[in-house]
């Protein structure tokens, strides 16, 4: 049986005073000796390759389109705030765990993670003394999670939904709370065109967080268009970040 492509990557970073670098452990099983020798030089760029200790294999494994690209996508430099942190990507299925400095680390990171054809999942926890910021900014940080659309488009794709169901998930464990659900274009069309599609994109969310179990009056929408952007619209990564939505709590 041909199994599917896993690579790791064990970062264990420095520690809080920056004395003593651990090595960043690649690990894994991976195609063939050119995705092998990209990740290599990708994490070196990242970690600087005196710290990379390389533990990939070369095997017969099976790859999803695109799966070279996003795992060299997902070796950059934020990691590099993630202390004792653990990286695994299996087919396109990622997950990244260990320890970040605050809830805007935290929900840097998950936005980075949610800006490809992966499909994201974390356990990022919180460094010890960071409670006073999670008691002020957790509710906002746990809540705001993107989910892109393809261009000019209000349909959620598979993997749009099988975030949202995690969000869903997550709201229903929380004490109910009164949420924005705000919609984002990049700024390709008009400012009208774009307005009306980021409105659409808003009650396609809400339609699906309702069908999940949400009750609707804790969900309000609105359009912001192309007028808040979160990444630069010249290039398409960047216009991609932006066709997103956002749950902003009210109270």
């Amino acid at each position: 049986m041909v199994k599917p492509a896993t690579f790791a990557a064990s970062m264990l970073l420095p520690c809080a005073l920056g004395l003593h670098a651990a090595p960043v452990v690649l690990e894994g099983v991976v195609p063939d000796e050119l995705t092998r020798q990209a990740i290599l030089a990708r994490a070196g760029e990242v970690f600087g390759q005196a710290q990379i200790e390389d533990r990939l294999q070369v095997g017969t494994v099976a790859t999803p389109p695109g799966w070279r690209e996003e795992t060299l996508r997902l070796l950059a430099p934020g990691l590099r705030q993630v202390r004792g942190g653990r990286l695994e990507l299996r087919a396109l299925q990622v997950h990244l765990a260990g320890e970040v400095a605050d809830d805007a680390v935290r929900h840097e990171l998950r936005q980075a993670l949610a800006g490809g054809s992966a499909v994201p999942a974390d356990a990022l926890r919180l460094a010890s003394g960071a409670g006073a910021t999670t008691a002020r900014t957790g509710a906002a940080a746990t809540a705001m999670r993107g989910v892109e659309f393809e261009p000019g488009s209000a349909r959620l794709t598979v993997a749009a939904q099988r975030q949202l169901d995690t969000v869903a998930a997550q709201l229903g464990m929380r004490p109910p709370q009164l949420l924005m659900i705000v919609g984002h274009t990049d700024d390709a069309g008009t400012p009208d065109t774009n307005l009306a599609l980021s409105l659409q994109r808003a009650e396609a969310v809400r339609t699906h967080l309702v069908d999940r179990g949400i009750p609707p009056q804790r969900l309000q929408v609105r359009g912001a268009g192309a007028s808040e952007p979160l990444a630069d619209n010249t290039t398409p990564h960047g216009r991609a970040r932006n066709r997103r939505i956002e749950l902003r709590p009210l109270d």
